[in-house]
């Protein structure tokens, strides 16, 4: 019996890229899908057939789909989805949020255009079509096997100049999905995320991701269809994790640790600026952690030297 057997999933941004291969995977496995794509309306690719050519592509093959063409940044169009989902196939056990953007651009350089574009496709749309799903699995009994695969991104956990509204939504992401592991478990939906270090058209759109993930003969690690088997794992019986976010990369799959405290220091009637000051002394500047980006796992720090050397450079100005 295949993993998914009879399970109902929605991919969001299913059209192109991961959310493509997501969706012919959860298929192949069994699920019966919802390809979600707002199509070339947004991102001026005119590929506003998307949703249905995967669709297509899937019954071709032997399954289950249609296509749905509601933006998730809006928010009765992600209920759309939900309703599409229950009333195609009769439920919903599987929402894969994918759909996203990017604008990149520093802090001097972006518009407002820019932020709500990046902010309201990938927060807004998993938030939105994370309520929806939740919606519908409270207003019906409990049941094991419900799935939420969030998609944050590397740039999220270990941010990066040049792409602070899809870092902090991409940040974001990671947090509402520990928050939404800890709501939704009682109504037996576990929730993970991943961040996929993938050759697509969005991140393609960041000509220093694209030098990070160079193509090659044979084995290509940063192909797209690598990333699915992990979204099938993540959104099937086998998978035990919830809260957690997962890196991908090809053939390598990395677990996260969420934020912990490093340091703590204590004034037993308070703290003064000078007082802080004295007892921070001896902080290190930096953290050391494990980072996953486009490559393999290094040792680094965070802040980059980079940032220290140039703050410290301007200081001289003075």
């Amino acid at each position: 019996m295949p993993l998914l057997d009879g399970k109902v999933a929605i991919v969001t941004g299913g059209g192109n890229g991961l959310g493509r291969c997501h969706a012919l995977a959860l298929a192949a496995a069994g699920a019966r899908v919802v390809v979600n794509d707002l199509g070339g309306s947004v991102l001026g690719t005119g590929a506003g057939d998307a949703a249905d050519a995967v669709a297509e592509e899937i019954r071709e093959r032997g399954g289950q789909a249609v296509a749905n063409r509601a933006s998730v940044a809006d928010w009765d169009g992600a209920g759309s989805i939900v309703e599409q989902a229950v009333r195609t196939f009769g439920g919903l056990d599987i929402v894969v949020n994918n759909a996203g953007i990017n604008r990149p651009s520093s802090v001097i350089t972006m518009t407002e255009q820019d932020f709500d574009l990046e902010i309201g496709v990938h927060l807004k749309g998993t938030a939105a079509v994370s309520h929806h799903a939740a919606r519908l699995w409270a207003e019906r009994r409990p049941e094991a096997g419900r799935a939420i695969v969030n998609t944050t991104s590397p740039v999220g956990m270990h941010p990066m100049p040049d792409g602070g509204p899809y870092g902090a939504a991409k940040a974001g992401i990671a947090a509402l999905t520990q928050v939404h592991a800890q709501e939704l478990a009682s109504l037996g939906v576990r929730v993970n995320a991943i961040a996929p270090a993938a050759r697509t058209r969005m991140v393609m759109a960041s000509p220093s991701v694209d030098q990070l993930m160079p193509r090659s003969a044979g084995f290509d690690r940063h192909a797209p269809e690598h990333v699915s088997p992990l979204v099938v794992y993540l959104a099937s019986a086998l998978c035990g994790f919830t809260g957690r976010v997962f890196g991908v990369e090809g053939p390598d799959v990395a677990l996260y640790t969420p934020w912990s405290v490093e340091r703590v220091v204590t004034a037993a009637s308070g703290w003064s600026a000078e007082a802080l000051a004295t007892a921070l002394a001896d902080a290190p500047p930096q953290s050391a952690i494990r980072a996953f980006y486009p490559g393999g796992c290094i040792a680094t720090v965070s802040p980059p030297n980079r940032t220290l050397k140039t703050l410290a450079a301007t200081a001289k100005l003075g």
